[in-house]
């Protein structure tokens, strides 16, 4: 007989036929190293200290730089608010775990998840890049500005018109 069984993870299973085991046995092992290759958890105060820190940094430069400590700041505020209105202390503490995993990066999400109204914030956009002409959404902005991929022109002034435009509004709901 083989028992998977973790109290903090959903999947409670006993298998005693090989097949089951066979299946079972690779699927503990991945939930294992997921669990030790959790993120760090932080608290309100310490996303809203980052927000105001990335974006006062943020002012001070220029080009890509400065866009990535934006979309930073971004995201530290609007996951700073998320943890505040729903009385949460830490992120180990949100319920859904997809918010703080592929997803923690997409901002579009965290505006819905935010209930931010569209007539506060113009629509996600999404941008392409300089060579390819890949068009791309936001969730993968902070890794073009990263490795200092370039974007159209164009669709990088809107992208960070929509990042202040959020700034404004983190600015005005974070101590709420």
């Amino acid at each position: 007989m083989y028992q998977l069984k973790f109290s903090n993870t959903v999947v409670i299973a006993i298998a005693k036929e090989p097949k089951a085991i066979a299946y079972l046995s690779p699927l503990k092992t991945k939930i294992v190293k997921m669990q030790g290759s959790q993120k760090i958890q932080v608290g309100v105060s310490d996303l809203r200290q980052a927000f105001h820190t990335h974006f006062q940094s943020a002012e001070q430069i220029k080009h890509i730089s400065a866009y990535l400590l934006l979309f930073y700041a971004v995201e530290c505020g609007l996951k700073s608010i998320f943890l505040k209105r729903n009385q949460l202390r830490t992120t180990a503490q949100i319920p859904d775990p997809t918010l703080l995993s592929e997803s923690g990066h997409n901002l579009d999400r965290w505006v819905k998840e935010l209930k931010i109204s569209a007539s506060t914030i113009s629509q996600t956009p999404n941008f392409h890049l300089a060579k390819g002409g890949s068009t791309l959404n936001i969730e993968k902005a902070h890794q073009v500005w990263r490795y200092g991929i370039k974007i159209k022109p164009e669709d990088e002034k809107v992208l960070v018109e929509w990042l202040n435009s959020i700034s404004q509004w983190i600015k005005e709901n974070i101590n709420r």
